[in-house]
């Protein structure tokens, strides 16, 4: 693959791309950033949710990279995943899969010794929960935005899927960004929210979006984060619909080291205002601790 333009570019800081062979047949993009100055700073791997850009994360990322050495994995539902056509299959894209994957990446890339932070997104929320089960990924500290206890879907959502096939569903974006709009998003008091969903769907590969959809019917991220022993901080919204805080506080609530931080909106976890907290966690006592 041609060497890609740096996504966040930062004078004073290396980038690197490079696939990643997690199984045969599967080849995940990595973006990596090092601060050309040597720095203490724990390194973040950085693994963010379903369908989503890059581009998203700008600014926060921008911060992030001039201080930690940062490695931002792009999952296998994405466009950048090169996959042999014998495995586009439901039950390769299952959350549980993720897993495995950021695991896999962690062990080739020198991040599973535990002093990586780990920073997720929604479904790479819930990727990073599950690879933390049962100390499966060591890890100094998780900073997760948004991971869902379950995926709701309408009523009609589980037959759509399972019937329509990609090309209808690619016709289809423009519901499915209206539906959004109108009752799972807050686009009135957070519009950035609404437009990265806007630019996600309108870029994802429709093919990956069906088998993704299907792979995660009937998830709960419940079972086992009893067993997570790595202290586990998770932000919210009060304003965010699509990740309720009343489900966050269930996910918080049944780890033993689980920490809920509170933000004004979906789009100030994606901002650079954001990293502050991330900092102000990894200095409390919460992430200090040793991990028993």
């Amino acid at each position: 693959m041609a060497e890609a333009e740096n996504p966040i570019p930062v004078e004073g800081v290396q980038f690197s791309q490079h696939l990643v062979t997690v199984e045969d047949g599967v080849r995940l993009q990595v973006y990596q950033w090092r601060p050309e100055r040597e720095t203490a700073a724990a390194p973040i791997f950085f693994v963010a949710g379903w369908i989503s850009l890059v581009s998203g994360w700008r600014e926060l990322l921008k911060v992030l990279v001039t201080k930690h050495p940062v490695v931002y994995l792009e999952t296998r539902e994405k466009r950048s995943a090169m996959i042999d056509r014998g495995l586009m299959r439901p039950e390769n894209f299952s959350i549980p899969c993720l897993a495995d994957d950021l695991i896999t990446v962690a062990e080739k890339l020198g991040l599973a010794g535990g002093d990586a932070v780990l920073f997720g997104s929604s479904m790479g929320s819930n990727a990073i929960l599950e690879a933390l089960k049962f100390d499966r990924l060591r890890a100094r500290a998780a900073f997760l935005v948004g991971p869902n206890a379950e995926f709701s879907f309408p009523w009609w959502g589980p037959a759509a899927v399972r019937v329509l096939p990609p090309a209808v569903i690619q016709g289809l974006k423009k519901f499915v960004i209206w539906y959004l709009r109108r009752f799972r998003v807050n686009a009135r008091d957070d519009p950035a929210q609404m437009a990265r969903y806007v630019r996600t769907i309108g870029e994802a590969d429709a093919k990956r979006l069906k088998l993704s959809a299907l792979a995660v019917l009937g998830y709960s991220v419940m079972p086992g984060l009893e067993t997570i022993s790595t202290p586990v901080a998770v932000a919210c919204a009060a304003s965010d619909s699509l990740h309720g805080e009343d489900e966050v506080r269930r996910i918080v609530d049944a780890m033993p080291r689980g920490t809920m931080v509170s933000c004004p909106s979906n789009t100030y976890m994606h901002a650079a205002a954001v990293a502050e907290d991330l900092e102000r966690f990894l200095a409390g006592p919460a992430a200090t601790m040793e991990t028993p």
